[in-house]
């Protein structure tokens, strides 16, 4: 079933094309830098700078770094344009509720890790993380309803019921 997304969710949709900006910059500015200094170290020696030549080589690699955001942010660019969900139902196969820790706290010798209780749902054998109230608030073998975009495939939530 398809319903239409939240506001909540378009935002969410939307975090995640910050990768898709982000590579694509720190590209830019490290092959440009190094491409240009390279061009103009070895080939210009001795002479003005070659202007035109640097701004083809910046042309380029804007060009590439605007492809790779597209190819990156595509998926969920179409999901927030078609507005939608996927909704679908699916059966618990296993509770699991276990005791972690957080990486990076505590200092080896002296310092203790933090702990936590990490709870986990098991759906078509895959470990689901999930919070507190949902995870009391099911038990074996009951139905969960799976909300994901369906470009990107990415999973917006599990509730219990719509």
């Amino acid at each position: 079933m398809r319903i239409q997304l939240t506001n909540s969710e378009k935002d969410e949709l939307k975090l995640q094309c910050r990768m898709g900006y982000i590579i694509p910059f720190m590209f830019f500015i490290i092959s440009t830098t190094i491409v240009v200094s390279i061009y103009e170290m070895n080939f210009n020696i001795g002479s003005a700078l070659n202007y035109q030549t640097d701004f083809i080589i910046m042309g380029i690699f804007t060009f590439i770094s605007i492809a790779i955001s597209f190819a990156m942010n595509n998926k969920y660019y179409a999901d927030i344009r078609y507005n939608e969900k996927i909704v679908e139902p699916k059966l618990i196969q296993r509770k699991v509720s276990k005791t972690d820790y957080e990486p990076g706290t505590g200092n080896g010798l002296f310092g203790e890790m933090k702990s936590f209780i990490r709870y986990d749902l098991i759906i078509e054998n895959t470990k689901f993380k999930v919070d507190k109230t949902l995870f009391d608030s099911v038990k074996d073998g009951d139905e969960v309803v799976f909300m994901f975009a369906p470009k990107s495939k990415y999973l917006l939530g599990i509730n219990t019921k719509m």
